[in-house]
């Protein structure tokens, strides 16, 4: 019987370097998103993309709001 283990199986430093690009991907994808129109079908794609970062930021962290700063313009914490 295999034993189960609670923790992500990606050691602390392969996580953070996954999240580090993650949040450079994310940037890149709210940068673009300012150029396009609002509703157009680019937009909610890259709008869904985003949210499955975030989703996926929220497995590998426990946080919903791991890219998410207080204040505008701040950039997004370093991972660790």
């Amino acid at each position: 019987m295999a034993k189960t283990s609670h923790h992500s199986p990606l050691q602390d430093v392969e996580r953070d370097a996954l999240l580090a690009q993650l949040a450079l991907a994310r940037q890149a994808l709210i940068k673009a998103q300012r150029g396009m129109r609002p509703r157009s079908g680019l937009s909610r794609s890259a709008a869904a993309v985003i949210e499955e970062i975030d989703e996926f930021a929220f497995v590998l962290t426990g946080s919903t709001e791991f890219f998410h700063t207080d204040a505008h313009g701040t950039p997004p914490r370093q991972p660790g």
